[in-house]
């Protein structure tokens, strides 16, 4: 599963303002052909997908930007949940049911809400004991989400999951005690990739699992986890790259690969099958100050660039093998798209 992060809102929010073969043998030798996804204004992006050609996002809309879910040629705006608010769709389960986390920011003061959405509305989850701000990573195909919890003061996040067997209630996940740092990512089948002191590792059914490293890698960093395949970010010997981790928790470097935090455009993505896509270097055709510029890998190795480098941005990739995320136009504003590989 993957998360759009938190912050990378912001770049979205500006602009709306302003305005089926195998994935393997797709990936070998692949034309990326876009299709425009229909919005109900000018900008959005696509961050999760049902991995049947379905994508949920969010869309600029003539009451600000809002959830918005695709499928077979249409849309569906979601209304939002009180207050007008920051969104970010998260996940989406072959059910369609769509999950994230709406923000709201005054002053000092900030609402953070967990939500799902039911029956074509938006639907709070909610939170654990004196909690008071909350967020989605993650669901599943059996409806169980996952997510953190924390307090104003405290300074811990505590890992949860609200059981679909178990509607309204909320629990804690077996050694995962409160921390500092945020849980990355999720997977299908429950497990969570943590950021922890000592680096990236797995909690997988109540065993935290390290994940590996290697000499000259720094401050590591999960975009993505399917399949128990991890794809993010380092610094390796200085420079900035993409890394993948194998299924056995072996640490390997993007060749061509590179990231920009500070953009907000989408980082690393990864499907069940280990197809990945992300920034590529300024040594072919990567722009480190835009963020522009991506390629693919699979599992770990380079297969080629992505769409037209100076203007496609992925953001999302289904396990049947298509991409979801934006194209800039001249104004830099961000129109959704579909690709497919032939």
């Amino acid at each position: 599963m993957h998360r759009y992060r938190l912050l990378g809102g912001a770049l979205l929010i500006a602009a709306a303002l302003l305005a089926p073969t195998s994935t393997a043998s797709a990936a070998a030798a692949c034309t990326w052909r876009p299709t425009a996804l229909p919005v109900p204004s000018k900008s959005g992006l696509p961050t999760a997908t049902d991995h049947q050609g379905g994508f949920a996002g969010v869309a600029g809309t003539t009451d600000g930007l809002r959830p918005i879910a695709w499928k077979n040629g249409a849309y569906s705006v979601f209304p939002g949940i009180g207050n007008p608010r920051e969104y970010q769709v998260a996940d989406e389960n072959r059910a369609g049911t769509i999950v994230g986390t709406a923000q709201l920011h005054i002053g000092g003061f900030s609402v953070s809400t967990a939500f799902r959405s039911r029956g074509g509305v938006l639907e709070e989850l909610p939170k654990l004991g004196d909690n008071t701000k909350a967020a989605a990573l993650g669901i599943n195909d059996a409806g169980d989400i996952t997510g953190y919890v924390w307090g104003d003061g405290s300074g811990l996040t505590t890992v949860v999951r609200w059981p679909a067997a178990q509607p309204g209630t909320v629990t804690t996940l077996p050694g995962l005690a409160p921390d500092p740092t945020s849980p990355q990512e999720v997977d299908e089948d429950g497990s969570v990739l943590l950021l922890r002191n000592s680096g990236l590792a797995i909690w997988r059914a109540g065993t935290i699992t390290q994940l590996g490293t290697l000499p000259g890698l720094r401050y590591p960093g999960g975009t993505a986890f399917s399949n128990g395949r991890v794809v993010g970010y380092a610094t390796y010997n200085d420079k900035k790259v993409g890394v993948y981790w194998d299924q056995q928790g072996a640490a390997h470097v993007l060749p061509n690969s590179s990231y920009n935090l500070s953009n907000t455009n989408p980082q690393f993505d990864i499907n069940r099958d280990g197809l990945i896509t992300g920034r590529i270097d300024e040594a072919h055709g990567g722009n480190d100050n835009s963020g522009t510029g991506y390629g693919v890998w699979q599992q770990g190795a380079w297969v080629s660039n992505f769409g037209d480098i100076t203007l496609d941005i992925p953001s999302r990739i289904g396990d049947d093998g298509t991409v979801a995320g934006a194209r800039m136009d001249a104004d830099r504003i961000y129109h959704p798209y579909v690709w497919r590989c032939s």
